[in-house]
């Protein structure tokens, strides 16, 4: 009796699986047995593909003048030990270069706006696609000095009144207090609604909520004749951050709060 054949689809079978997948899962099993099983490397070769994937898109996604870059998560929260190695990352596509650009550049006396333009540019297509960029960052893509960046950004942001999300504000980074003084000004001067605020300016409500209320706190200690020393040892907060917000409680000009009663007659202390 003559064997029976194989069917043609079968033939080709063990073709399909001659992949980066099945290599990854060889080497997990082969290189550290105790740890990857079947099913466990199956598993993780599938995390570590996708995490390729994404680092590594197919030309196709990407146009003439785009640019791949990693940066950290705009949901991630940093901490003062934390390594880059230690916070999640996540790669965006960039318009470095586009059409407007180049049509711009061309337009004497122009050059300095298309800059401008372009480093907040950057700064929000990272953050639409969950990311945050620094300021190194950006100087880093324009070959400029990290100071050129900032003080595009402190342009644009006094002359339109919209915060830039960059991960000094979003993640609270640094000395900057120009996100603490455009959420309190919107919010206790202009008395927009906390999620308009929070929509403006890039920030969680509760985020809008605790900075506004760390300014209510200080302004009350001030108003009642607290030395800034004193409302730092009574709210917790730093020297530095406390006398920022008197800085801004300067240029707010708001009503005191000292003494001021709620309806059974206690004092009102903001929470």
């Amino acid at each position: 009796m003559m064997p029976r054949s194989r069917p043609r689809s079968a033939t080709y079978t063990a073709s399909l699986r001659k992949t980066f997948h099945s290599m990854l899962r060889h080497l997990l099993q082969t290189q550290f047995p105790a740890t990857f099983g079947s099913g466990v490397a199956r598993l993780f070769a599938d995390m570590i593909q996708e995490l390729h994937e994404r680092c590594h898109p197919p030309l196709s996604r990407v146009k003439a003048g785009q640019v791949l870059w990693l940066a950290v998560a705009a949901e991630e929260r940093p901490s003062r030990s934390k390594r880059m190695e230690h916070t999640r990352l996540v790669p965006v596509l960039l318009d470095l270069v586009t059409d407007k650009d180049i049509e711009d550049t061309a337009t004497p006396g122009k050059r300095l706006a298309v800059r401008a333009a372009k480093v907040v540019r950057l700064f929000r297509q990272a953050y639409d696609q969950g990311a945050v960029l620094s300021e190194a960052d950006v100087a880093l893509l324009l070959h400029v000095d990290p100071r050129t960046i900032s003080r595009d950004i402190l342009t644009h942001e006094q002359t339109s009144e919209q915060s830039v999300p960059r991960r000094g504000t979003i993640h609270d980074l640094g000395p900057s207090v120009t996100h603490k003084a455009v959420i309190c000004y919107k919010r206790l001067v202009e008395k927009k609604s906390t999620s308009e605020v929070a929509e403006e300016t890039f920030h969680s409500p509760e985020e809008v909520e605790y900075y506004v209320q760390c300014c209510r706190r200080v302004q009350l200690c001030h108003d009642n004749g607290m030395s800034p020393e004193d409302i730092a040892h009574v709210t917790g907060h730093t020297l530095f951050l406390v006398r920022q917000y008197l800085d801004l409680l300067h240029q707010f000009a708001l009503p005191s709060l000292a003494n001021t009663p709620r309806k059974d007659g206690v004092q009102s202390v903001p929470k």
